[in-house]
């Protein structure tokens, strides 16, 4: 980044330069071939494909179920509610609490949201093309590294406001380069321009935290290449700021009760500081077609991909950015663009490193693949000379369909996250024919968080869901932890289980009666009776009923 901010004097100021344009003279002639037509035409229908593809294949998660935990409150209670869980904006859980008023809760309709939003992505992604004048082929290539990207699948498939972040941050790029372009150089509509700018700015900033980098960066762009334009987007910023203050009230007020436990390290504290092997990671997310992980706690890097991933995009990238000064040189959509790409990430490592806790997450830095789809296919596009690029696209090509066979062909991953409901609906069908309540013990949050879900959405109300703590033996992800302004769950913190009808929920490599809890279980004098299980993921997921001895009083 530091290299392509050295000449920015010499950088044009206007996408309307004559430096700056492609070799199609006319940009707005660039699908006329029925060749380019057909090319986005498929594309588009591959991303919606993928969007789509096993959008049902697996349960909700433990995230996921939180999106849908806050959309069940009442609108009075929404607010409360997710500023408790201090580190997201409100935005698409109303959203997502609309959509369920409209069609349920099932699975597939739940997706359907982020599914949608993600296709929608297409159009702010293509008209940022189109802005910045890249011609048919830049626009075919960049949109096809769009759809074909696992990183975005994944995100435009899961319930949260990952998908939501990426289209919003689509929308204010293309709107911004539109103002770029045109404030101040005697085009009409600037200032309603702006108007909608900051309108989806405001959008941006209410969906997540990570949104407020894009409304810097776009004043970092403007500081850099116009100026004069400057004061008044930051007009806007001011605005911006007085309109999230009744948010920002919220989270305070919250973060002030005993609501807020452990405060923002209880969301975060488990993240590590990133170093060289956390870019490379991302690098390789950006680049990776298809495929994907389903957790963000997994890291999905591969050696192979990583080498794959440089040849193809990191070469020409290092190409496009440091070649003799010519045409590249002079393009202010690359300097600009690769502000918007290097920003957030360069800002996300150097802050996980000054603040208390780390804050480095690929998945807020989805605002970034947008610019470096485009900026990928402009690397690759200006390869030279001409048999240099054609190899490195068929090689691509090798790469996606080798790729687009294993996401279609591989059986769908058994989470063990999914287990917790089965397991829920055998309890219950066990307990079918009593009335008494029922005592449900789980020594996770995210066991206890899952099977109470399932529990309450099949209205199994007898049963009561209490997650112990504090047992030696049993670890615990940090990364999951019961929702704050949340009592539906109880928390122990003794091993002591009592009440008439118990049932206990753990997951294990095997079962072992000399571990954990079930050593426990057996000095407590309780006696096993039925017992389900669930093998995932190398592990053993146990829901089993535990019965008073006789000789018990």
């Amino acid at each position: 980044m530091v290299r392509i901010l050295v000449n920015v004097s010499a950088a044009p100021t206007s996408l309307n330069n004559e430096s700056a344009t492609t070799p199609e003279a006319n940009p707005r002639d660039s699908f006329t071939n029925p060749t380019a037509i057909s090319l986005f035409t498929s594309f588009v229908a591959l991303c919606i494909g993928a969007r789509f593809w096993r959008l049902t294949s697996s349960c909700l998660w433990f995230d996921e179920i939180f999106s849908v935990h806050a959309a069940r409150h009442s609108w009075s209670d929404l607010f409360y509610f997710v500023a408790a869980d201090i580190i997201h904006p409100p935005l698409f859980y109303v959203l997502l609490k609309i959509w369920i008023g409209l069609g349920g809760e099932s699975v597939g309709w739940l997706r359907i949201l982020p599914a949608l939003i993600g296709v929608a992505s297409i159009i702010p992604f293509t008209l940022l093309c189109r802005e910045l004048k890249l011609n048919a082929a830049e626009v075919n290539l960049a949109l096809l590294l769009f759809a074909a990207n696992g990183y975005l699948i994944k995100y435009a498939q899961e319930v949260r406001m990952y998908s939501l972040l990426f289209f919003l941050s689509l929308c204010a790029l293309w709107l911004f380069f539109r103002l770029f372009n045109r404030i101040g150089s005697g085009n009409e509509g600037g200032d309603k321009g702006l108007a909608v700018l900051c309108l989806i700015n405001l959008l941006l900033v209410y969906t997540h935290y990570a949104g407020w980098l894009v409304v810097f960066l776009e004043a970092v762009v403007l500081l850099l290449w116009q100026r004069k334009k400057l004061a008044r987007f930051l007009l806007t910023v001011g605005l911006l700021i007085v309109a999230y203050l009744p948010w920002l009230y919220e989270v305070v007020k919250v973060a002030g009760s005993a609501e807020a436990g452990r405060g923002i390290g209880q969301n975060i504290g488990w993240l590590t500081r990133p170093g060289l092997f956390d870019l490379v990671q991302y690098f390789v997310l950006l680049n990776r077609p298809f495929l994907f992980v389903q957790s963000s706690t997994d890291t999905g890097f591969n050696l192979i991909m990583a080498a794959i991933a440089f040849v193809l995009f990191g070469l020409p990238l290092l190409v496009l950015f440091f070649a003799p000064k010519n045409e590249a040189g002079r393009d202010v959509r690359i300097y600009a663009l690769s502000v918007f790409l290097l920003g957030p990430v360069i800002i996300a490592f150097a802050l996980s490193w000054l603040f208390p806790y780390s804050v480095w997450g690929t998945r807020h830095l989805i605002i970034a693949a947008g610019p470096y789809a485009i900026l990928a296919a402009l690397a690759i596009n200006r390869l030279r000379p001409y048999w240099i690029r054609i190899t490195v696209l068929a090689v691509l090509g090798c790469w996606l369909l080798l790729s687009a066979a294993v996401f279609l062909f591989s059986r769908p991953p058994n989470f063990i996250w999914c287990s917790w409901e089965q397991l829920a609906h055998q309890m219950s069908a066990a307990e079918i024919n009593s009335s008494e309540p029922v005592q449900v013990y789980a020594y996770e949050d995210l066991v206890a968080y899952h099977l109470w879900y399932a529990l309450e959405s099949a209205d199994s109300k007898r049963f009561k869901v209490t997650v112990v703590k504090g047992i030696t033996g049993i670890p615990e992800d940090p990364a999951y932890f019961l929702p704050r302004a949340f009592n539906r769950v109880s928390v122990q913190q003794t091993p002591a289980l009592t009440g008439d009808k118990i049932w206990v929920a753990f997951r294990a490599r095997q079962w072992d009666e000399t571990q954990p809890p079930l050593d426990g279980i057996k000095r407590s004098g309780l006696q096993l009776g039925r017992v389900f299980t669930v093998k995932a993921q190398g592990q053993h997921a146990f829901i089993i009923e535990l019965l008073k001895s006789r000789s018990a009083p």
